[in-house]
């Protein structure tokens, strides 16, 4: 479990430790707060509250790109993970993909994670402690051609050179798991589907993911003009043998 709480304002939160703590509209108290508990700071009221995975991912340091919460929800979605599956994830990068799964796959599961560049191993490791995935999520700080683990359910590649690791991602998955690979370039994804299609892999699919937030002003509404656009292609493939 984190050690952190949320508190929760109407208009903002504020993911802290407990003791005193300073908001936009003064300081607070929540040293004994308990869970569902309502505070008071210049006359607005907050409600303290267990942070959920989204809330502790936000709080996180990022160094290398992370893969957005949009495209982990539709890795989620395609291969149904679920509690109890060993996943394998590389390169880490700050982590972000690891954990979202870690707490997806509970501690009845495992998820083994590599990160080659030791500044980004460091920040990744922060990350997985402070979201309370120690024991859940194991980050190497190794290349990811040495990884080792067998009968996994899923593999991930957020990497250069991911259509290199298709075949040995074929050998170490079980029977129906799931390769998936993230990539901003279609280029590396037309090399990913093609090694996909001769190591053997089936239910191949290509998707790309666009989210655009709306808003109501004075009566109207209408999208924002700017959004979560394109960040990266995702391409599923299933081992059948």
């Amino acid at each position: 479990m984190s050690e952190y709480v949320l508190l929760l304002h109407k208009e903002r939160k504020f993911l802290v430790r407990r003791g005193v703590v300073n908001t936009h509209v003064g300081r607070v108290d929540i040293s004994n707060a308990k869970i569902g508990e309502k505070v008071s700071a210049g006359g607005e009221e907050f409600v303290v509250v267990e942070p959920t995975i989204t809330d502790l991912l936000e709080k996180c340091r990022r160094g290398a790109q992370i893969i957005m919460p949009k495209d982990a929800a539709q890795i989620v979605a395609v291969t149904g993970v679920g509690r109890g599956w060993r996943c394998l994830d590389g390169g880490s990068g700050s982590g972000f993909l690891a954990i979202f799964l870690g707490h997806i796959v509970g501690s009845e599961g495992k998820v083994y994670t590599y990160e080659k560049r030791k500044e980004f191993y460091e920040k990744a490791r922060k990350n997985i402690s402070m979201c309370g995935m120690d024991g859940i999520v194991e980050i190497k700080n190794e290349d990811m051609g040495n990884f080792d683990e067998e009968g996994l359910d899923m593999v991930t590649f957020d990497l250069k050179g991911a259509e290199n690791l298709v075949g040995r991602a074929f050998e170490h998955l079980k029977s129906g798991g799931w390769l998936v690979v993230y990539s901003p370039h279609i280029e590396q994804q037309i090399k990913v589907r093609s090694e996909m299609e001769k190591s053997g892999f089936s239910h191949i699919k290509m998707v790309e993911n666009i989210q655009r937030e709306w808003k109501s002003v004075a009566g109207y509404t209408h999208p924002f003009p700017r959004g979560i656009m394109h960040t990266g292609f995702l391409t599923f493939g299933r081992k059948i043998a």
